[in-house]
């Protein structure tokens, strides 16, 4: 099954609760630093390090048809979609940015967050076991940190992956798409999939209450096992998406939400990452953001090859966690 989830009343029960909090801090993101500063703007003459690489982007269909993918087991590989097209870009690495980036400016940042979760638990024969661990201590592990990290009142886990780089299994095509890294950059919700999750997990009643206010979904993304260095995930900054123009919705068929949004490249584009994350760390990131004055609707991420990297380093294997956050409610 690809997408796991409990009965609502469960869910409900694991929603994270805030005390009372001061008003000037229920607003949204807490402020780091300058929070006037523009995103991604580092320190005059600290030029911040970057690797080559190779990204890969959406390149359209085989019959000019909308993109679909079919996630039945056996039928992934029925598909419309063309081979990515490859670019060798710079990306820039914000593991010692300075001013660091932050979920309020840039929509993204790295903390040191170690977790008792281990890639021996995610292997387990038993799946209900797996289940029972991941969505029971690791969903209120990544509630709590993203609570701790946006100031959210209310914070939900609901939705994880395992991503497994295998010997024979390339990140590029629909093969197996769930399972390993996606290499193709793309953006996880827009508002109609955003809104469909969050009625999904909460209920209509629930919902509604929810989209009165500021609501949003971060991605908490950790390496499991080792330190990732072969297919480190990438991030765009999101102001240089203009979804007109580079964005183009894959359509899918047996899979928890209807959609997602590929991106086309654009040689305007500037990418980042941080260097060798390890088990001890995660990669938090805005996936979806209420605000509509905000430019965090949501930030485009991908797999990209590191040519720095040897051809003998570890498989890259993760886990990454939606989680539904809510600021401004004292209920």
């Amino acid at each position: 099954m690809l997408f796991k989830t409990q009965s609502r009343s469960l869910l409900l029960r694991k929603t994270i609760t805030l005390p009372h909090l001061p008003h000037s801090i229920r607003r949204g993101y807490p402020a780091a630093g300058n929070p006037h500063r523009e995103p991604f703007e580092h320190v005059a003459g600290k030029v911040p390090p970057s690797t080559r690489a190779t990204v890969r982007f959406h390149a359209g269909t085989t019959d000019n048809e909308p993109a679909t993918i079919d996630f039945t087991p056996g039928r992934q590989h029925a598909t419309n979609i063309r081979p990515n097209e490859e670019y060798i870009v710079n990306v820039t690495d914000i593991r010692d940015y300075d001013p660091p980036t932050t979920l309020a400016v840039e929509g993204c940042e790295w903390v040191h967050s170690p977790t008792a979760l281990t890639e021996a638990d995610l292997l387990e024969n038993d799946r209900e076991k797996v289940n029972l661990t991941v969505e029971g201590a690791y969903f209120q592990e990544c509630a709590k940190l993203v609570q701790q990290r946006t100031n959210a009142t209310r914070a939900l886990a609901y939705n994880w992956r395992h991503r497994r780089l295998e010997k024979d299994l390339v990140p590029g095509g629909t093969v197996g798409l769930s399972g390993k890294p996606l290499a193709t950059f793309h953006m996880d919700n827009d508002e109609e999939t955003a809104r469909m999750n969050l009625r999904r997990n909460l209920g209509d009643a629930e919902a509604e209450r929810w989209l009165k206010k500021r609501w949003g979904i971060i991605n908490v993304w950790r390496p499991i096992g080792d330190t990732v260095l072969q297919w480190p995930l990438g991030l765009l900054d999101s102001r240089d998406i203009k979804a007109d123009q580079n964005t183009a919705p894959i359509f899918t068929r047996n899979n928890y939400k209807s959609h997602f949004s590929a991106l086309k490249y654009s040689p305007g584009f500037k990418y980042y990452y941080v260097n060798q994350l390890t088990t001890d760390e995660a990669l938090l990131f805005v996936d979806y953001d209420s605000a509509k004055s905000s430019q965090l609707s949501g930030l485009a991420h991908g797999a990209f090859q590191d040519h720095s990297t040897s051809d003998n380093a570890p498989l890259r294997r993760s886990i990454e966690v939606r989680v539904l956050v809510l600021w401004g409610d004292e209920a």
